[in-house]
């Protein structure tokens, strides 16, 4: 009478673990994930484009970035409006550790008030076109790049 009570409780026991370890290891840690250190900056060229620079911390490595966003059309949509756009990202990290990425997706004009200064937001998705890392190669994820008022900019990089 117990000797299948106890069965039970083995099989139970053991498909918890193995139903814990299954999802431990498909939440492996993204290859690519990279966030504005602090408020960077941009200056929208001639042209239309948008050229953001400043520093990226996470994985694979933190440095400095240079990104550009570029709207369909050659200008930023004006509030309430959104179009196709492209942006680029490159960062050089320590020890000669460098990563390029390109992008596509729509950028949208936003309205800003006192507490929201968001001027436009890019969103995307990008493919890693270069790096030190051979593996990163062809990786893809989410992009987003960020303009607010007074020059200040933001990026976040994903590898969902």
């Amino acid at each position: 009478m117990h000797q299948p009570r106890k069965l039970i409780a083995f099989v139970v026991a053991v498909l918890t673990v193995l139903g814990t370890t299954t999802s431990v290891a498909s939440a492996a840690r993204p290859l690519i994930d990279l966030r504005g250190a602090a408020t960077d900056s941009y200056e929208v060229d001639s042209g239309g484009t948008a050229r953001l620079v400043g520093e990226v911390t996470g994985r694979p490595f933190g440095g400095a970035y240079v990104a550009t966003l570029a709207a369909g059309d050659g200008t930023l949509p004006v509030p309430g409006q959104c179009e196709p756009a492209t942006a680029t990202l490159q960062v050089d990290g320590p020890r000669r550790k460098h990563l390029d990425l390109g992008g596509s997706g729509q950028v949208c004009g936003l309205w800003t008030d006192a507490t929201y200064v968001v001027t436009h937001r890019f969103t995307g998705i990008y493919q890693v076109t270069a790096s030190s890392r051979r593996r990163l190669v062809g990786t893809d994820g989410w992009l987003s790049l960020v303009l607010a008022t007074e020059g200040r900019a933001g990026v976040e990089v994903f590898d969902s």
